[in-house]
């Protein structure tokens, strides 16, 4: 088991946000974090991330806790892909990708031919190479997210916590996200993202974690858990789930929100 989350509560000030969430992931598995704004994602994330103290509850990571581990062992655990990240400077995606191998040097180091050599492997791994002198803020929202992926590659945490990677991406750019994703999760890594489709869970074929008010929904494997009922209780609005098969023969899952007109 890689991620373990016991009861876990927690928030900002005296107020716990998220309340008594528990579930796992393990190597190789997708789990999507779905349910509307205010339900507590964020939170989640930065109590895994150690953004927040939890108030009560357990996080474990191949076994050991996460109240345990230093800064640089916890970078070393976990990679984190914002929904937005523009750097102050006009960094090229070269550097980007480098900044990964932070927690692998001292402060007072600077990166070397290994730290090179791991960068260009990640961008070349996700057919990029040919951005790596490009500068990053010149690029579409589609490869600023590819780089970040690269950049936790590079990192070399086998858990990567993904806040909303589709938002603001075009249709093409939501495929190559996908499909980069499931070619991750085949080489052993473990993927928490939260996602503002109820259907991408499905598409993947992993882990749901649906929540609301901060309580857990429902978790599962998301053919069993992404239902109308379920929906409907988190989204308080009347939800059709169908299965519908594209041009290949292939089934797809679609969430529609109706309404008697």
């Amino acid at each position: 088991m890689l991620l373990e989350i016991k009861n876990l509560s927690g928030g900002y000030g005296s107020g716990d946000v998220v309340k008594d969430i528990s579930c796992a992931a393990y190597s190789g598995e997708i789990v999507c974090l779905v349910g509307p704004n205010g339900c507590g994602k964020t939170t989640l994330f930065r109590l895994i991330l150690g953004f927040l103290a939890a108030s009560k509850g357990n996080i474990n990571i191949d076994g050991r806790s996460t109240k345990e581990l230093s800064l640089r062992e916890r970078a070393n655990l976990i990679a984190y892909i914002p929904q937005q990240h523009t750097p102050v400077f006009s960094y090229t995606s070269l550097d980007i990708v480098i900044m990964g191998r932070a927690g692998h040097f001292s402060a007072f180091d600077t990166p070397g031919a290994i730290d090179r050599g791991t960068a260009f492997y990640a961008l070349k791994k996700l057919n990029i190479e040919h951005l790596a002198n490009k500068k990053y803020t010149t690029l579409s929202g589609g490869e600023r997210q590819l780089v970040l992926i690269a950049r936790a590659l590079c990192q070399a945490a086998k858990l990567i916590v993904m806040d909303e990677p589709g938002a603001n991406l075009d249709y093409a750019n939501q495929q190559l996200l996908t499909d980069t994703l499931r070619e991750l999760a085949a080489n052993g890594y473990c993927i928490i993202m939260s996602t503002h489709s109820p259907e991408f869970p499905v598409s993947v074929g992993h882990k749901a974690l649906l929540m609301k008010d901060g309580h857990m929904a429902a978790f599962g494997a998301s053919k069993d858990v992404v239902t109308s009922d379920i929906l409907e209780k988190i989204y308080g609005i009347p939800i059709d789930v169908l299965s519908v098969k594209d041009r290949y023969g292939n089934t797809r899952t679609i969430c529609l929100p109706v309404k008697n007109i």
